[in-house]
């Protein structure tokens, strides 16, 4: 992330999103889906120190990859020689053996060819079923699963490794490393160390410091640090030639046929099968023995917010078939409130699963924030509906690069356009007449006009899209407001400077009309950037106790905002575009002459 290389072994399972989110990217650079949810946020927050493993490097050497792969067979007969020469030629040893030379967990008796099937599969069930727990945060059962662990190691003649205590009677921090988990968090603090797990589970909210930094309130004092035990050097070197070997050889054959299956389980079932509770089971086990309120979507669709609204208004949502309230989930959701909140009152169900949501998300959004039900008449059967996912999806990525494309070309064509104006002002540079507008004063008349339609155009794509590009949008729409302002008094100075033209013929009455619109385009131009500065200031920057003053403000000022800006977009720009120009240029009079620089 960023240039750097980071240990997220520990920060897995207090992830707030689920291990399942950081095991996709493992391995993989993933600074922009990082910066793009965390906005700028630096990991380094999150994250211990020792979690920084350095700089990421730049591979200067690239080598084939059939080479590679020679170098890598080559190691594996190299690692596999000098291991069955450090065990005395028993390469072929009971695990139980190989146990006792090293302290291995779980996941490294999963990894051992030698291990019984039946042996295998129900340590598989125990550590899937610990897993599970943690990211629900049931420490509880999760403690209960590994004593049933234990239990079942005692009994194959295989343990875990336990404290170990040298004869100074301390415990080695290297022991205390390896209790790092929210269901196994020991803590040394000035020499002595504490075992924190009970506290944990009976103070969640001060889970994420606690497993973070180390914790801060000691619970259960164990004992004092003491020196780190004597290795047998040959145990250390047949562990880290083992880890080697189990790099470079990747997943074992049973690991491979595990996924294959449920690869073929996926296509053989169909999308039929696929439904939110068969994938993620833990959400049977919530809405078991519940009584749901039933809602039809009619009712749904009258909780549009907004938050903090007369009962009744609440902001609901539809997620498959059933109904969640997100009032809770306000403020705090990665996308922002308005994303939620521009889908309140309808079905997001095809929104949701198009971003990865882990099975803890979904439980919490279960736990907290669901309401009720949709009659069983209007269910829809999205298991059902997708099997044209993919079809859906490749769809969506033609038309995201289709976006990519036009996106790059349009800064080719703004480009072009800087370089056509700048080239057509150059030809045109002579002075002109001091019976008309001066040259500058038409500059800044032609770049005005489009500032306005920019400004314009921006505000209507904001209120046609949602999330990150309705930000997008508005963000130009403001900037483009904040230089029209600039532009308006620089044009001001250049007017009193400039000379005026001879008005065109017409009726009396319209050439008053005519007056008092150009008039009236100062005031606007005004008007407008400095009501939507307000409403930016009241929100953000102003000062002061009442803050329900400072929010009606605000909230007046785009009041103002908005409907100067109707009456600009649909009264006075029809006006003058639709007579003033149109009708003049349809006479013959050169309207366009009269205010183009490139004359």
């Amino acid at each position: 992330i960023d240039g750097k290389v980071y240990d997220l072994t520990e920060f897995a399972d207090r992830h707030p999103g689920g291990p399942s989110v950081i095991m996709s990217w493992a391995g993989k650079e993933a600074s922009e889906v990082y910066n793009h949810i965390h906005k700028g946020v630096n990991i380094n927050s999150y994250l211990r120190p020792e979690a920084l493993v350095g700089d990421l490097g730049i591979d200067e050497d690239l080598m084939s990859e059939s080479f590679w792969h020679s170098l890598r067979r080559s190691r594996i007969d190299e690692l596999k020689e000098e291991l069955h020469r450090l065990r005395g030629g028993d390469a072929d040893a009971h695990p139980s053996r190989r146990a006792t030379l090293t302290k291995v967990s779980v996941a490294s008796l999963l990894k051992q060819k030698g291990l019984g099937e039946s042996l295998r599969a129900q340590l598989q069930s125990l550590e899937t079923q610990k897993r599970a727990a943690l990211d629900v945060e049931d420490f509880g059962q999760a403690q209960q699963i590994k004593s049933a662990l234990e239990c079942l190691l005692a009994e194959a003649d295989l343990h875990f490794p336990q404290r170990v205590e040298n004869s100074s009677g301390g415990i080695p921090l290297s022991e205390v490393s390896r209790h790092n988990k929210p269901h196994d968090c020991w803590v040394a603090l000035n020499g002595v160390v504490y075992d924190l797990t009970d506290f944990l589970l009976h103070h969640p909210e001060q889970r994420k410091p606690v497993l973070a930094w180390a914790g801060r309130v000691p619970e259960a004092r164990m004992g004092e640090v003491g020196p780190e035990p004597q290795v047998d050097p040959k145990v250390d070197e047949i562990h880290q030639l083992e880890e080697e070997l189990r790099r470079l050889e990747g997943p074992s054959e049973e690991d491979i046929q595990a996924a294959s299956a449920a690869r073929a389980g996926t296509t053989k079932h169909g999308a039929s099968q696929l439904s939110e509770e068969v994938r993620f089971p833990r959400l049977k086990e919530i809405a078991a023995g519940k009584q749901l309120p039933l809602f039809t979507r009619a009712e749904v669709a009258k909780h549009k917010g907004p938050p903090g609204g007369p009962p009744g208004t609440e902001p609901y949502m539809i997620l498959h078939n059933k109904v969640y309230d997100l009032s809770l989930l306000l403020q705090s959701h990665p996308g922002g409130d308005d994303v939620l909140l521009s889908r309140a009152g309808t079905d997001a169900t095809k929104d949701f699963e198009l971003f990865e949501h882990s099975e803890k998300s979904r439980v919490r959004r279960d736990q907290e924030l669901l309401v009720g039900q949709l009659i069983p008449a209007e269910h829809t059967d999205w298991a059902a509906e997708s099997g044209g996912q993919g079809v859906d999806a490749r769809g969506e990525r033609a038309a995201a690069e289709l976006r990519q494309y036009l996106r790059s070309k349009a800064t080719d064509a703004v480009l072009a356009c800087i370089f056509l104006y700048a080239k057509w002002s150059y030809q045109n540079r002579k002075p002109l007449s001091r019976l008309t507008y001066s040259r500058a004063l038409r500059h800044l008349h032609f770049l005005m006009a489009v500032g306005i339609f920019g400004s314009l155009g921006s505000a209507q794509a904001a209120s046609r899209t949602e999330g990150l590009a309705k930000k997008r949008w508005l963000t130009i729409h403001k900037q483009t407001g904040v230089a029209m302002l600039i532009a308006l008094v620089v044009r001001l100075f250049f007017r009193m400077r400039s000379g005026i033209p001879p008005r065109f013929p017409g009726h009396p009455i319209m050439k008053a009309i005519e007056t008092q619109s150009l008039r009236a385009f100062y005031v606007l131009m005004l008007v407008l950037p400095v009501s939507g500065m307000a409403n930016e200031y009241y929100l953000k920057w102003a000062t002061g106790d009442d803050e329900k003053q400072n929010e009606a403000r605000a909230k007046q000022a785009m009041k103002v905002h908005t409907k100067v800006g109707r009456f600009f977009q649909l009264v006075w720009l029809p006006f003058h575009l639709g007579y003033t120009t149109a009708y003049h240029y349809s006479m013959g009079r050169g309207v366009v002459k009269k205010v183009s620089p490139f004359i």
